[in-house]
């Protein structure tokens, strides 16, 4: 069943990119918002995900109208993102100061400027692959970290939109050693470290509770030298981005590699909280962030 589900999946996604190529990116946007608003409306399990983890979060701070305000709106931004993926074909390097404007450029470029590699990172807040996809076409091309999806068929297809200014991928499974080679030749790698890292993780505090948190991002940079460079994304009314690339991070490496990469990772991580506070419609509550739970509490999460 699942091939023949697969083929319908792209099937569909490829019916809707052909609609989309003829559509104002305006009147696109709008579509995948309202879609995205329905879907939160006719999908209970995702709402309830949804509103459990901004309560957690937000609950003892705002009133629970306010809450399930933020709750809608995540959901409308998510759907106005994915359906932008589909203009990415017509991205070029004439979309900086329309698409995308710029912040910070001068945090990037020193970073590259010391020929270590760059690594790059953010959470699933504003418009992250929209990100990704313009800095190649800045002239500074990214090896992404991606977690393949299910359907190959999808992760061609997502692939082919990632790749088209010039990025690389690197799927996760095997990640590190493929990062380490993108470094030796100056490449800057981005990665997402706002996920639950099931299995993998170290736990920091996000929110004011324990995260299971990749340590990727610290143990690289502690390894090879990389600076380590955040950058977010905020929508404008009008439809673009404002890029944000915040300075280098400092890392320290006392020797105790343990303690290191906690801290780096904790200090990382509190960076995108600081974020999603400041924007709240923007990042994805729908994830089940805190599922994995230090062993000690373990018991079902959100």
């Amino acid at each position: 069943m699942k091939p023949l589900r697969y083929r319908l999946e792209a099937a569909f996604i490829a019916t809707v990119s052909w609609v989309a190529g003829w559509m104002p990116r305006r009147v696109l946007l709008r579509v995948g918002s309202v879609l995205a608003r329905v879907f939160y409306f006719v999908a209970p399990n995702y709402r309830r995900t949804t509103l459990k983890n901004l309560r957690n979060a937000l609950g003892d701070e705002l009133p629970d109208s306010e809450i399930r305000r933020i709750g809608l709106a995540s959901w409308a931004h998510l759907g106005w993102i994915g359906f932008d993926a589909l203009t990415f074909p017509r991205l070029s390097a004439d979309s900086v100061g329309s698409i995308v404007r710029y912040e910070g450029l001068d945090h990037i470029r020193k970073a590259y400027a010391k020929g270590k590699g760059v690594l790059l990172f953010s959470g699933h807040f504003g418009h992250w692959e929209l990100v990704a996809v313009m800095q190649g076409f800045l002239g500074m091309p990214l090896a992404l970290v991606t977690r393949r999806l299910d359907n190959p068929l999808l992760e061609k297809r997502l692939a082919r939109l990632r790749t088209l200014s010039g990025n690389e991928i690197i799927h996760r499974q095997g990640a590190v050693r493929q990062m380490l080679k993108a470094l030796k030749r100056n490449l800057g790698i981005a990665i997402v470290i706002d996920q639950d890292a099931r299995g993998s993780g170290i736990f920091v505090p996000f929110f004011g509770r324990p995260a299971a948190t990749t340590p990727t991002l610290a143990a690289v940079a502690l390894k090879t030298g990389a600076p380590i460079i955040p950058v977010f994304s905020v929508p404008r009314p009008d439809g673009s981005y404002d890029v944000i690339y915040r300075p280098e991070v400092e890392v320290v490496d006392t020797g105790d590699q343990e303690a290191d990469v906690h801290r780096v990772t904790a200090e990382c991580t509190a960076m995108i909280e600081r974020w999603v506070r400041r924007h709240p419609e923007i990042w994805l509550w729908m994830h089940r962030r805190w599922k994995t739970l230090p062993p000690k509490t373990a018991r079902t999460g959100s």
